[in-house]
């Protein structure tokens, strides 16, 4: 240390008298910083190496940091390369063309869905209808037995009937005569206490 401060032609007695100065600063800076002080770097030279330690080591990991971006735009650059776009675009053109076959099928599936609709609903006025006029040409002849019930049913048929008939901005037109006859039939049976429950005592 001292041919170091012969050499840079400084008296030794002043060399030494700096060097005193600084190894007192550190001195003072680590008691400080034991006390929990707020310590400047030029009193205290070890947390200015360590400073200088960690900016060395932020920037190699900023490097590694880049080479990884770089490698992955590298990646997404050959993701995107003509031959996978032409494929991506291959693939759309099928799930699309699939879409359209599948889209194509639902509407006939949809279609048939309807006709098998208006058959079951044709089917289901017709039996009403059916029921309704039969009733009429049994209970026209007042000698024929009938019960409140039937009627009630029948009545609550009809009304089911005009209510689908509504709905469906269907042609009501041929239950008119049927219904009315059996509306006749019953206030007869209800004037004359002819129903079955009324003769019999029930």
């Amino acid at each position: 240390m001292i041919s170091y401060i012969e050499y840079l032609n400084i008296p030794i007695a002043l060399g030494l008298a700096i060097i005193g100065v600084f190894l007192i600063m550190q001195i003072v800076g680590e008691i400080l910083e034991f006390k929990g002080k707020v310590v400047p770097e030029f009193i205290k030279i070890r947390k200015y190496f360590a400073r200088k330690k960690q900016e060395r080591q932020t920037m190699r990991e900023m490097s590694a940091t880049f080479h990884d971006v770089k490698t992955v735009l590298n990646s997404v650059e050959s993701h995107y390369s003509e031959d996978n776009i032409a494929k991506r675009d291959a693939w759309m053109k099928w799930v699309n063309d699939r879409a359209v076959v599948y889209d194509q099928s639902i509407e006939v599936l949809k279609e048939e869905m309807d006709k098998n609709t208006e058959i079951t609903m044709s089917l289901y006025i017709e039996s009403k209808r059916s029921s309704i006029i039969s009733f009429a040409s049994y209970c026209v002849c007042p000698d024929n037995p009938v019960t409140r019930e039937q009627f009630k049913r029948v009545f609550r048929l009809y009304a089911e009937y005009e209510e689908i008939i509504k709905d469906n901005d269907l042609q009501n037109g041929e239950v008119d005569i049927a219904i009315r006859i059996i509306r006749e039939a019953y206030e007869n049976h209800l004037r004359n206490g002819s129903f079955v429950e009324d003769v019999r005592g029930y």
